[in-house]
């Protein structure tokens, strides 16, 4: 009697069903003369047909810590007393959003002498242009000298570098009066707070921290054995234990090049999408990279057998079976993926096998037929042939 290996064996109910259809379908054809001279039953089997699938298949699991996409320490640029602290640790912020506000009534003091200096210098400006015309029509009908005519050119050019120059000083003294108020930079979460009303501030000293995580990059680290097997732009599997139930798909964004002489491994960092903000820094999470099949034939993995020569399943033509040897790809959850031996048109018997000779007469049973594939949730076990389970 032939040894054969089955990968999974059929439920129990499957079996009933087929043991209960032998013989007792109106539709059995008759009974024929087997291959020794005695009657010839056909085996009743369960049959499927190859589904080709694109497919993404887990190779490589790692675990990983969640990280901002960016990182900001947000210093005021100006000195005053802290006139309002606006956030606090958690607030969520849009880039614009004040975070602070300086103590402006010095520099608004300032802005308005500034201001009225400008209105002086223009009229001063405005007055020498006359003075200029008048000597220059004095100076046509020989009245005036040419020296009183530079003179007042000279008067008009100093007015109007002073316009210039307290002008300029107008602008700096708007600009640091804007600057009192201390804006988000990004959208972003605020990390940390560092300041209290009614405290002085030096410039450059910290306000606050922000951290942007509409997206988010899980870093993980891969040895320099698996560092060829991942590309950058390749789609990865997240999973972050704060939410048990649900993957988050990514992309690995960059693969830094620069090794712990320790460990040999180096840094990978995967972006994933976060526009609810679910997903926080400081999570953990488990990173499972994603190699992706260009196509792929699956059959459920009843269907396939082993013996020395390796794996093989029976199709069914002109209502005998037949053997066919298979190569298999990687397990993909209750499926295998074929990389040749079968088409998307051969019936594959996926019950009833176990004694299948090639050749013998069968009867295709009608059951329902299963869901399709599911993709898979951790990582698989690639398959280069069928030598064990």
């Amino acid at each position: 009697m032939r040894e054969v290996t089955r990968f999974f064996l059929p439920s129990l109910g499957l079996a009933l069903a087929l043991g209960l259809c032998t013989g007792c379908s109106p539709d059995t054809p008759e009974v024929s003369a087997g291959p020794n001279g005695g009657p010839d039953r056909p085996t009743p089997v369960v049959v499927a047909r190859p589904e080709e699938r694109s497919l993404d298949h887990a190779f490589l699991e790692r675990e990983a810590t969640l990280n901002p996409i960016a990182y900001a320490r947000i210093s005021t640029r100006r000195e005053g007393f802290v006139r309002r602290r606006l956030v606090e640790e958690g607030d969520i912020v849009h880039e614009g959003d004040p975070l602070a506000e300086l103590d402006p009534t010095d520099r608004e003091l300032r802005l308005a002498e500034l201001r009225a200096s400008l209105k002086r210098a223009e009229a001063t400006r405005v007055e020498q242009a006359r003075a200029r015309n008048r000597a220059e029509k004095l100076f046509a009908r020989h009245v005036a000298s040419e020296s009183e005519l530079e003179d007042q050119r000279s008067s008009l050019d100093r007015a109007r570098a002073e316009v210039e120059e307290v002008r300029a000083r107008v602008k700096q003294a708007e600009q640091a009066l804007a600057e009192l108020h201390i804006l988000a930079p990004m959208d972003a979460v605020v990390s940390g707070r560092f300041i209290e009303e009614g405290e002085y501030l030096e410039r450059g000293d910290p306000v606050a921290e922000l951290k942007r995580i509409d997206s988010i990059i899980a870093i993980c680290t891969i040895s320099e054995r698996d560092l060829t097997a991942v590309q950058e732009g390749a789609p990865a599997r997240v999973h972050v234990t704060a939410f048990p139930d649900r993957s988050f798909e990514g992309l690995v964004w960059r693969i830094i090049p620069n090794a712990s002489v320790e460990s040999r491994s180096f840094p990978v960092w995967v972006l994933l999408p976060n526009p609810e903000f679910l997903l926080k820094p400081g999570m953990s999470a488990r990173v499972t990279f994603v190699r992706r099949l260009e196509r792929a034939l699956l059959i459920p993995k009843d269907a396939v057998l082993e013996d020395e020569t390796g794996a093989y399943v029976f199709v069914i033509a002109d209502d005998r079976a037949e053997r066919r040897s298979v190569e298999l790809g990687p397990a993909i959850a209750d499926s295998w993926s074929v990389r040749s031996g079968l088409s998307t048109r051969d019936l594959v018997v996926v019950a009833g096998n176990e004694d299948l000779e090639s050749g013998e007469a069968t009867q295709i049973v009608e059951l329902p037929p299963p869901g399709p594939p599911t993709l898979p949730t951790s990582l698989e076990a690639s398959r280069g042939d069928a030598s064990g389970s």
